[in-house]
């Protein structure tokens, strides 16, 4: 029976050559960019997995509002754990870390000695053995609970220890830090999954650093982890720990009061990648908006598919009533028909999934390299994805095949014969609906693809108050020591070079201190406004291009610079100073330092697009963290390499690395272009893979009126009569698609906006372009086939009349 069916269906489908070869390109691209979104969705959800104790896993996160400056944290103070393990028996375990940037006594750079060179490592971390014990990071060589408990220790990953040592058989082996201090590696882990929060190569005793030592409520740059037993009261354990720590900070009465709050939160850590925008997180964070969307775009294109599937089933269905009529009168049950109907809507549907998975295979280097990820199709993957792909092939294959088993089965076989069955598009309540369903679907993602091309375009053409353009950042410039000047004053000499800065903070990058300010030299807590804090040289704003608007700027024949400050427009406005020039702010850090304003900047953008500007302090002060070069030069690739030059005559064994501005520029904002590329592409396979039903259609609708379309021939009509009356029925519904589309997708995207500070805003001719878009787009594709049926021979369509 079941031979039977299968070998009629094959049959059925390859009489119809052009049906099949609609249904499954259609349905193979659909399910093929399903699959690789669910790969992206299934990556991004997976994040610290890995860890058997996930579910009990919280980091401590301080929340806090002080003067209208409102902030989350993901570093928390350091006698945070001692409170912790002394008040709450319900916390099992405590981990902590300490990224080397939030280091204030130890350097905040390390290079670590391979052979004669030293290479800077951005993979460090502070931590202690308990790390081991909330964490599950599998100790290959050495002993967990003990690996980082000495001074100087030090446990690697597996990668690390074949990065340095070519082998990883090294504890009892020493690794050498800015040649200043050796770490002894006392443990070897396997290297941790891509799919973490944190994925450091070093971990190095904390008890090193004299940081460790210091037990005050007001350091607060560590990373605190807590275990928690089974059944905690997470809610009552964060009240707890918040009196504890408003108990223990600078003003205890601060809090509560004029807006102010202080709240500590427990961020469960299967939530720390996608829902935390805490400042201070040890790696970037992903966007669970953005999974929702791709989520609902899979499913958007899957609908479309299905639609398609459908869409195209029921018109076919049409011209298969009198086999049904046949087959009824030649004794042929109900069920069987049904069974005939699902089994061909399930061989395609198999057929389509197999292409579209190695159509996702293929596919998945590209879509790696939109997406910046690194999926790939793996053993493990596939014990969830076969039973996924079984569950899609019965869901789709039974419900494109529904409707024709159902409906057909159920004819009255004396109707069929007699021709009393409707065919043709219209009529086709069913069909019409879904067309206006898939077509809605396609012109809301038209109208997203261009609010976010538009919203990203903004980001690039608007002006941040500073030039980005040909600025070279040379990175590192501390290991140079004293040397820096001396190699930016050789710099200045090139041909080719405008001008050169000393500073580590620039406009692109992510090196930022915050301080608190204050306008009285009597601090009060209440009056604190919190400010960028940056390091700056006399050269500046010159090789950065900001605007002076008020005041001079920094001079060395100036002795007093030394205590001045060049503030922005936000800073003037929090401050309420109506002439800021000489006006004197005080900051509380080893004592009291008074600093008067000699310049205000225009406000310039340091922070993403999303932020608003911020108050931010420009102090005269040495910094050789980085160099930064402002070129002009038509042959760079000489100039690149007469600075590199320079470089190695003053540090031959350090590496040089730079970067330019604008290229961090846009690495800020890589994630929205990747969502943008991404968001683009789908939406286009969504509007082919719609298009392509809707071909099927028009010729399935220029099929059945073939005789009406003769006949009209015959009385008279042109070929754009027909063209148009055999286009009116689809175009019709398009136009209903855009009405119910627009409003829906300027509601959705005007949302998306909103988390952008700076934005740009929805024009009634972008809604305009993308109705237009999906009316040609449509023209076009039932065109072809109503030009096709309209310059046929008459006598053809009418030989049998």
């Amino acid at each position: 029976m079941i031979k039977n069916l299968i070998k009629t269906a094959f049959r059925s489908l390859l009489k119809n050559k052009g049906f099949t070869i609609l249904n499954a390109l259609g349905l193979s691209v659909g399910l093929a960019t399903c699959l690789l979104i669910i790969f992206y969705v299934v990556d991004e959800v997976s994040y610290d997995r890995y860890n058997t104790k996930a579910d009990r896993i919280y980091r401590v996160t301080i929340e806090a509002r002080l003067n209208g400056n409102a902030g989350s944290y993901a570093t928390s103070e350091a006698p945070m754990k001692d409170a912790l393990k002394s008040n709450f028996p319900q916390i099992e375990k405590i981990a902590r870390l300490i990224p080397a940037s939030n280091l204030f006594i130890s350097p905040q750079k390390y290079y670590v000695r391979k052979g004669a060179e030293n290479i800077l490592e951005k993979n460090i971390v502070f931590s202690e053995s308990g790390l081991f014990d909330v964490f599950t990071l599998p100790m290959i060589d050495g002993s967990p609970s003990t690996a980082l408990n000495e001074p100087h220790s030090a446990v690697i990953t597996e990668s690390t220890a074949k990065k340095y040592f070519n082998k990883t058989d090294v504890v009892g082996q020493t690794l050498t830090l800015n040649d200043t201090s050796t770490y002894k590696i006392t443990g070897v882990i396997k290297d941790i999954p891509a799919q973490s929060h944190f994925n450091y190569g070093i971990f190095l005793s904390f008890s090193t650093l004299p940081e460790s030592r210091v037990n005050s409520w007001g350091f607060a740059g560590l990373h605190n982890y807590l275990l928690l037993k089974p059944g905690t009261n997470v809610k009552k354990l964060e009240s707890e720990i918040t009196k504890i720590d408003i108990k223990n900070s600078f003003s205890p009465s601060t809090w509560g009061s004029n807006g102010n709050y202080l709240r500590i939160t427990l961020k469960p850590l299967l939530d720390i990648h996608l829902k935390s925008e805490s400042i201070g997180e040890l790696s970037q964070s992903g966007n669970m908006q953005y999974v929702y969307i791709f989520s609902v775009i899979a499913i958007f294109i899957l609908l479309i598919a299905c639609v398609n599937f459908m869409n195209l089933s029921t018109a076919r269905s049409s011209n298969r009533a009198r086999e049904v009529g046949v087959r009824k009168v030649l004794g042929s049950p109900r069920k069987y028909l049904m069974a005939q109907f699902l089994t061909e809507s399930l061989l395609i549907t198999f057929v389509s999934t197999v292409i579209a998975l190695f159509l996702a295979w293929a596919l998945m280097p590209l879509f790696n390299h939109m997406s910046g990820k690194d999926l790939s199709l793996t053993t493990q993957s596939l014990t969830w994805l076969l039973p996924s792909l079984l569950v899609i092939v019965l869901f789709i294959g039974f419900l494109a095949g529904a409707y024709p088993a159902f409906y057909l089965s159920a004819f009255r076989p004396i109707d069929v014969l007699k021709g009393k069955i409707s065919t043709g598009f219209k009529g086709g309540a069913l069909r019409s609906f879904l067309v206006v369903f898939q077509f809605s679907i396609s012109i809301f993602l038209i109208i997203g693809t261009l609010v976010i091309y538009n919203q990203l375009n903004y980001i690039h053409s608007k002006s941040l108050g500073f030039d980005r353009s040909q600025v070279l950042v040379i990175k590192n410039a501390n290991v140079l020591g004293n040397r820096a000047k001396i190699l930016k004053q050789q710099l200045k000499q090139l041909p080719g070079v405008v001008n050169a800065t000393m500073s580590s903070y620039q406009p692109t990058g992510d090196e930022r201190l915050k301080t608190g300010l204050f306008p009285d030299k009597i601090i009060d807590i209440k009056k604190d406004v919190l400010s960028e804090f940056w390091s700056i040289d006399e050269d500046y704003m010159s090789t950065m291009g900001i605007r002076l608007v008020d005041g001079r700027n920094f001079s060395k024949q100036m002795a007093t610079d030394s205590a001045a400050i060049i503030v922005n427009e936000a800073f003037v406005k929090k401050f309420g100073f109506k002439d800021p020039l000489n006006k004197i702010v005080y900051r509380d850090s080893y004592g009291i330092q008074p600093f008067h304003i000699v310049g205000v900047v225009k406000d310039f953008n340091f922070e993403s697009l999303k932020d608003k500007i911020s108050p931010l302090a420009l102090v005269y002060a040495p910094d050789n963290g980085a160099i930064n070069v402002k070129i002009h030069t038509a042959d760079l690739a000489n100039l690149m390499s007469k600075i590199e030059n320079k470089w190695k005559e003053l540090s031959p064994n350090q590496q040089f690395t730079y970067s330019f501005m604008d290229q961090d520029f846009d690495a800020t904002y890589r994630a929205e272009q990747r969502i943008g590329t991404i968001f683009i592409t789908f939406s286009t396979l969504a509007i082919v893979i719609a298009c392509l039903g809707l071909f099927g259609l028009a010729a399935y609708a220029a099929e059945q009126r073939t005789k009406e379309i003769g006949i009209r021939k015959v009385l008279g009509a042109n070929i754009s009569t027909i063209v148009g009356m055999l286009s009116l029925d689809f175009i019709r519904l398009v136009l209903i698609s855009i009405l119910i589309a627009t409003p829906l997708a300027w509601l959705v995207m005007q949302k998306w906006l909103q988390d952008f500070a700076y934005r740009t805003t929805i024009q009634w001719y972008t809604l305009a372009i993308a109705g237009a878009t999906a009316i040609i787009i449509a023209f076009i594709t039932i065109s072809f086939q109503s030009i096709k049926a309209a310059i046929a021979n008459p006598v053809d369509s009418l030989r049998s009349e």
